[in-house]
């Protein structure tokens, strides 16, 4: 596994929840309504500030997203 420093991980996390979200057919908003949100603030927050979700919030967000914790941490599939 290569080195990753904090930020170039909260980038490549958010872009992957983006290509990740958009394979599902889901909006911010959508996806935020499925893991208990009221707007897609925090889905934004994640794509595009690259925010850092909890092991909590990062469950819910692979089971709304149909997939798991391992695939949406598998980066080899950004485009």
């Amino acid at each position: 596994m290569e080195t990753i420093t904090l930020e170039d991980f909260k980038i490549k996390l958010g872009k992957h929840l983006r290509q990740l979200r958009k394979e599902a057919k889901l909006t911010q908003k959508e996806l935020a309504l499925k893991i208990g949100y009221k707007d897609k603030q925090v889905i934004s927050n994640y794509e595009v500030n690259g925010a850092n979700p909890t092991a909590y919030t990062l469950t819910q967000l692979a089971e709304a997203l149909g997939a798991t914790t391992d695939d949406i941490l598998d980066f080899s599939r950004l485009d």
